[in-house]
């Protein structure tokens, strides 16, 4: 069987050998529409095994054989062997171990044509990849996007049917990461012109998308040189990659010195680190399959390269709420954890650390997601409806919730994504430049860029602008009443209400959170509260009307209320969506026991968006999603009956 395995290898690798001066199919290349079928896999039980089970196998197996380095900086991109994985696989594991524990939404694999010439490049006319493993769906959007600003791209089927550069590539992908789409671009040609133009075109592409997207160039090195000679061609191209320079690269690949056959998936990947300002390249591993099969007459050259971004976004601040506790100790007391570091260590949180006996924050002016949203969205529903918010977050958050539906940016470290350099006064001269009313703390967790928000919301105040702090409350009550201070408005976000959820689901306890809702009442801050309903985790109704009664009791019947719907989500994708039922049956039992504005959340449509007169029953305030569809308050009054109306309005 092996036998057999390598004289097909041999044969799939020597066509472009056999056809690299012949333009076979130019005339039958035509531009087409997405197709609704999935790409079905081409090289499965040759390449790589052909079951499930033994394909998981293979890769665990790969996976586990190899030590992961460990990096700094931000993972860009990844230079990956396409070989079977008998010959590269383990050459392969190298880059993808640098995966473990990332996430990334959009994986944009660029490979170069082993069986088609053709000018430009094409990518993958499908919803979706196939593999033993399931399907991968295509980012129609990003793809058709790139398309939009670069026509040398089309969409040709028969460039990507048989095409084993991409297809090995997905397994690994599908075994380390969850929850993503690619899009898959094969080069009819190497020019570095070209090049250049697919890579502008992928970063306008990706304009407004605060998404993290993973670029993997796939090519093997030297073909069918005797090992020592295989060794000195494959160095000097490993050298010339490691230069970072695609002008050099693509001058030496014009002239011949180098030897891959993925030389224009290489090239493209370089211009787009310097697009992104990437600066370092390690080459992880290099062998070639004279060192797997002993066979050294004839070999095949195989390397992984990692390719990053130095942080230079790491903003340090000496944080507010501290202790140092001597021995170059310092007790960070900003919210319950109360971690207690050592020199070099850092919070649970991630983003405040021991740098030489004090406690700084790294995230002062660094947010990694900025937005002009509607004010809805926050949720927020009784604060200036109709009008916009500034949302800004930084990296990292104090509680490890497996339902998270911000975790990728929440569940990493600041070193590890990508940045804005937003110091406060800059994020209150966008928010006005926006035409915004008021400036949100959102996304993640803003309690941990606690010194960032609260500078910003004293600027921000100064200027006539709201400020709302978007939270699961999970700080400590002195920095709270501080912050409060300045904050106009918070929705908190409570997870559940028994300690043993806490404690399970989202590495915290209930009762700091609790205490932060009295605190924000007692100090004046308009609160809503908002309680995200997992199928069978928190769903219990007897529970639902305990937290609603206790809300009743402590905060008062003019608390808005939201359940909210979950959709699977970080590490809980094995829950289906929350059934809209359940939620109006929590809504039920809110306003039965006495909760005058309740809302059902992260469903569009549904009646209970709208804001409703506690007292004649008419609707007040009418929403569609994120929108105001109409508002018929009169100032703070329902304009039928003249019952007020509690929030902030003006």
């Amino acid at each position: 069987m092996r036998k057999i395995f390598s004289i097909l290898f041999i044969l799939l690798l020597l066509i472009p050998f056999l056809i690299s001066n012949i333009n076979l199919f130019a005339e039958e290349l035509t531009e087409i529409n997405y197709s609704s079928k999935p790409r079905k896999p081409a090289v499965s039980g040759i390449f790589y095994p052909g079951s499930p089970e033994e394909l998981k196998e293979k890769i665990d197996n790969l996976l586990n054989k190899v030590e992961k380095e460990e990096l700094k900086g931000e993972l860009i991109g990844l230079i990956v062997p396409h070989a079977g994985y008998d010959y590269s696989g383990e050459i392969a594991a190298y880059a993808y171990k640098q995966l473990e524990g990332k996430n990334f939404n959009t994986v944009i694999l660029i490979g170069e044509s082993h069986y088609h010439r053709f000018p430009g490049a094409s990518i993958g006319n499908y919803q979706s990849y196939q593999t033993p493993l399931g399907e991968v769906k295509v980012d129609n959007d990003l793809a058709i996007n790139i398309i939009k600003y670069e026509e040398a791209i089309k969409f040709y089927p028969q460039v990507h049917q048989g095409e084993h550069s991409l297809e090995v590539q997905l397994p690994f992908l599908q075994t380390l990461l969850r929850d993503f789409k690619i899009v898959p671009i094969i080069l009819g040609e190497r020019s570095s012109k070209l090049s250049s133009k697919i890579a502008q075109a992928i970063i306008q592409g990706l304009k407004g998308r605060n998404e993290k997207i993973l670029f993997i160039a796939s090519t093997d090195l030297s073909h069918f040189y005797p090992y020592q000679t295989a060794l000195q061609l494959d160095n000097l191209t490993i050298k010339a990659i490691e230069k970072l320079d695609s002008v050099s690269f693509f001058q030496g690949l014009s002239y011949g010195n180098y030897y891959l056959c993925g030389g224009a998936a290489v090239g493209t990947l370089l211009k787009i680190a310097e697009n992104l300002e990437a600066n370092k390249i390690k080459l992880l591993k290099y062998a070639n399959s004279g060192d797997v099969t002993g066979d050294k007459s004839r070999v095949v050259g195989y390397a992984a390269f990692v390719i990053s971004k130095n942080n230079p976004q790491l903003n340090l601040k000496e944080a507010y709420y501290y202790l140092e506790l001597g021995d170059s100790e310092v007790q960070c007391l900003l919210c319950p954890r109360e971690c207690i570091l050592a020199e070099g260590e850092r919070g649970i949180c991630g983003v405040r650390q021991n740098i030489k006996g004090k406690l700084y924050t790294l995230v002062y002016g660094r947010p990694v997601a900025v937005h002009v949203d509607p004010i809805e969205k926050k949720p927020i529903s009784h604060l200036l409806p109709g009008s916009k918010s500034f949302s800004i977050a930084t990296a990292g958050c104090n509680l490890g919730c497996r339902f998270c539906q911000n975790w990728q940016i929440s569940q990493v470290l600041p070193e590890d994504i990508r940045s804005y350099d937003l110091p406060p006064e800059k994020v209150v001269q966008l928010a006005l430049e926006n035409k915004c009313q008021s400036i949100a703390y959102t996304y993640s967790e803003p309690t941990i860029f606690y010194e960032y928000m609260i500078e910003t919301a004293k600027l921000a105040h100064q200027k006539g602008l709201k400020n709302i702090y978007v939270t699961s409350g999970y700080i400590n009550p002195e920095p709270l009443r501080e912050l409060c201070k300045y904050i106009d408005a918070a929705n908190l976000d409570i997870k559940g209400f028994t300690e043993d959820h806490y404690r399970k689901y989202c590495l915290g306890k209930l009762q700091p959170v609790l205490e932060s809702a009295k605190i924000m009442k007692e100090e004046g801050v308009w609160i809503e509260l908002t309680n995200l309903i997992l199928p069978t985790i928190n769903d219990d109704m007897e529970v639902i009307r305990e937290m609603c009664e206790w809300i009743i009791k402590n905060l008062g019947p003019n608390v808005p209320l939201y359940f909210s719907r979950f959709f699977p989500a970080y590490k809980m994708t094995h829950l289906p969506p929350t059934p809209v039922e359940t939620l109006e049956k929590a809504r039920e039992i809110a306003l039965d026991v006495g909760l005058h504005y309740v809302y059902i959340g992260n469903v569009p449509g549904h009646p209970a968006e709208h804001t409703y007169c506690p007292k004649c029953g008419r609707i007040v305030i009418q929403r569609v999603g994120f929108f105001v569809t109409s508002n018929n308050l009169n100032e703070d009054r329902c304009p039928f009956c003249g019952e007020k109306i509690p929030g902030i309005w003006k």
